[in-house]
């Protein structure tokens, strides 16, 4: 048997037993050997078994990377950026932030599937701003700011059009409303059936993404973004949430549906 994805952008139909791509939950079918011919001409993307399990394990490390990144892996890095941008390094660590704080950055980005492959770049911005704050969310939506053009390309299309769904200014006065952020942290106060009834409106409106193999990406203002993506976390787990300050300006925004505040 052979796995046949829809791209969204086929062309014709193919008999096959319906399912999902394991690991990125897109639709899909698992076809005979015989149809592979029909289904890459319908536009299909069609792969054998032993490619989806070796794809299944990469997305799983790739989603669970946060984890894997040891305080050890984390001065293993910073040790090969020392070899090539010292200053960059020597003026931050220790004197400015301790280890322990990078690394606490570096996992939360990961967590979000934000590639910290600009190691660099993160250490600077982290730099600029480590002497006005320590609270480790507010150096995050720094760092990801810094990092809009690598945000931005990974969800837009070739076209340089990211395609989202947007909440509307009601909503985002709820959510700001609905948490704390101070010194000791983000705190949710939010009643759960609020958060959840949020969530799902969300997912009826980033279903009109997914339904066109888009990735599930919702646009807000800076100041919720951190808070919306806790709230949603549990409930919308592959959602991602992106501010207009990671988005670069050669991006082209299509917004696909606005989420409304129905307790108006």
């Amino acid at each position: 048997m052979l796995l046949a994805m829809d791209s969204g952008m086929t062309t014709g139909k193919i008999q096959g037993v319906e399912t999902k791509d394991p690991a990125f939950g897109t639709p899909a079918l698992w076809i005979e050997p015989s149809m592979r011919d029909r289904a890459e001409m319908y536009g299909y993307t069609v792969v054998d078994p032993t490619a989806v399990i070796a794809t299944h394990l990469t997305e799983t490390i790739r989603r669970h990377a946060d984890e894997i990144l040891t305080r050890d892996a984390t001065q293993h890095l910073i040790d090969e950026l020392k070899k090539t941008s010292p200053a960059v390094v020597d003026d931050l660590i220790p004197n400015v932030m301790r280890l322990a704080e990078v690394q606490q950055i570096l996992q939360m980005l990961l967590r979000e599937q934000v590639p910290i492959r600009q190691l660099g770049v993160i250490l600077e911005t982290l730099g600029d701003y480590a002497g006005r704050t320590k609270d480790p969310i507010l150096l995050t939506e720094f760092v990801r700011a810094r990092l809009a053009r690598t945000i931005s390309t990974r969800y837009r299309d070739a076209e340089n059009r990211l395609y989202v769904v947007t909440l509307d200014p009601t909503l985002e006065d709820r959510v700001r409303a609905g948490f704390e952020h101070n010194e000791r942290g983000l705190f949710i106060r939010m009643a759960p059936q609020m958060i959840e009834k949020i969530c799902r409106a969300i997912a009826a409106q980033v279903e009109k993404l997914t339904a066109a193999n888009r990735p599930p990406v919702v646009l807000v203002s800076p100041q919720i973004r951190a808070a919306l993506r806790e709230m949603t976390a549990a409930h919308l787990p592959n959602l991602v949430v992106l501010s207009y300050n990671e988005v670069t300006r050669d991006t082209r925004i299509e917004s696909v549906g606005m989420v409304v505040d129905n307790e108006r």
